[in-house]
């Protein structure tokens, strides 16, 4: 049962293992700014940005419309089933996977999504560097990587409220800015006829198929961990219809303007081409795109740390792991462990294609935490399949990989659960566990 639902219930650690209150839960405009805040990133200029001479515009729209479309249909499933249960995907995990499998679900996004919390702030060190080389002491790569880390840790460390706070604000600054950024770039040019001649010239080497992969790879990972922030709707029709704006609109507008911009700009380095349209304003856009989104980051990160760890609190959590992400992101360091980055978070996608079936057909929107709720130990059907996806995910060459992983996880896991329904000791292995008060589990004996 939902007891949180019926009854009063003490905010520990953000909710991290505990059913959202009713009471607690935000506006849909709050969520819908915090969804728009945590999809627009530096990362989707870039992703323009490489379009730029390589796709026209027709196309860079096709491609955008096609793939956030995509990630829209996957974000929207998994916002609704956030704001549905008020929990976040680690502790959904104890449904589709059992306890098991919530460690370590729990564990391995934890350590990716610190993992790229602290590359962004190197990238961000990086970035401001680029922008103003002689600015001095403050915009020196690392200097700016720490000071840029150290302020995207300030809204996590807060908790959903900071990331509320500051993407009500930053979150429509951005979009106001895209807006305005393409329409500065059409006029630098002298028009959308001028604009559209500059934008065929180049090698032209992408394919439209190629410009759809980016626009999805890019931000695959992001979407499966939606119900981390939507685990605070008040109505999952408000979670869902956030999560399409967040990508159709919202990531769309942000990678269209990238493109513009390095068009007008006649530049793929993002950075000359954001001083070239705004001026010293860019610094404005580049702070907020970014602290919008690697705050999540390591919000992600701390929630999930922390339902695998409950004993420990949140806010000093974010602290530690904050801080020794911010210098190794600074100094270079997490730069070399990006390839096991990338190799540890190919285990993540498959995740959502087991609980979107799960969820939806198999326990039929019927998921419950709290007090007194019981968890099997380790889901036989989602390990195994899970297990099957991951390796398909890191091998196999074509597509996209988080999609294909997802999509194959989702096929074997309806397989090897129509074999076992009929036999709960193989469905469920390793016994039973219940949760207490505050979220944490404990074997039945």
């Amino acid at each position: 049962m939902n007891d949180t639902n019926t009854q009063k219930q003490k905010y520990v650690n953000d909710y991290a293992t505990l059913v959202v209150p009713v009471d607690k839960r935000r506006s849909s405009f709050s969520l819908a700014m915090v969804l728009v805040g945590s999809i627009i990133c530096l990362s989707s200029i870039y992703t323009g940005a490489s379009f730029a001479g390589n796709l026209s515009l027709k196309d860079v729209i096709i491609a955008c419309i096609i793939g956030n479309a995509v990630l829209s249909v996957l974000g929207g499933a998994l916002s609704y089933v956030g704001t549905k249960t008020g929990v976040g995907i680690a502790m959904l995990m104890r449904q589709s996977f059992g306890v098991l499998g919530n460690y370590i679900i729990a564990i391995l996004t934890a350590i990716v999504e610190l993992g790229w919390f602290g590359y962004q702030c190197g990238f961000f060190g990086s970035t401001i560097h680029a922008m103003f080389p002689n600015a001095g002491f403050i915009t020196e790569p690392t200097v700016a990587g720490i000071w840029g880390g150290l302020l995207m840790m300030t809204t996590a460390y807060i908790g959903y409220k900071g990331l509320e706070l500051l993407s009500n604000i930053a979150a429509p600054l951005i979009l106001i800015m895209c807006i305005v950024g393409c329409g500065l770039a059409v006029n630098k040019v002298g028009g959308l006829d001028a604009f559209n001649d500059l934008s065929l010239q180049g090698p032209g080497a992408m394919t439209l198929a190629t410009g759809i992969v980016s626009v999805i790879g890019a931000y695959a990972m992001g979407a499966v961990l939606q119900p981390d922030i939507t685990r605070y709707g008040k109505k999952t029709s408000h979670s869902v219809i956030g999560a399409i704006f967040g990508f159709i609109i919202a990531n769309s507008f942000v990678i269209i303007s990238g493109y513009f911009m390095c068009v007008a700009a006649d530049t793929s380095d993002v950075a000359v081409a954001l001083l070239q349209i705004f001026g010293t304003w860019a610094l404005l856009m580049l702070i907020f795109a970014q602290w919008t989104t690697n705050d999540n980051n390591l919000y992600f990160s701390s929630l999930a740390a922390t339902v695998a760890f409950p004993r420990f609190k949140k806010k000093y959590i974010v602290l530690v792991f904050g801080i020794l992400a911010t210098i190794a992101g600074a100094a270079g360091i997490v730069n070399y462990f990006t390839a096991w980055l990338g190799i540890l978070g190919t285990g993540i996608p498959p995740v959502a294609g087991i609980l979107i079936l799960d969820f939806f057909f198999i326990k039929k929107k019927n998921y419950q935490f709290g007090k007194g709720v019981k968890h099997g130990f380790c889901s036989v059907p989602a390990v195994i399949s899970w297990i099957i996806a991951c390796v398909v995910g890191y091998t196999v060459p074509w597509g996209i990989p988080a999609i294909n992983s997802m999509v194959v996880a989702g096929i074997f896991y309806i397989i090897i659960y129509a074999v076992l329904k009929n036999n709960e000791r193989l469905l469920f292995v390793g016994g039973s566990y219940e949760e207490d008060e505050n979220g944490a589990v404990t074997k039945i004996k």
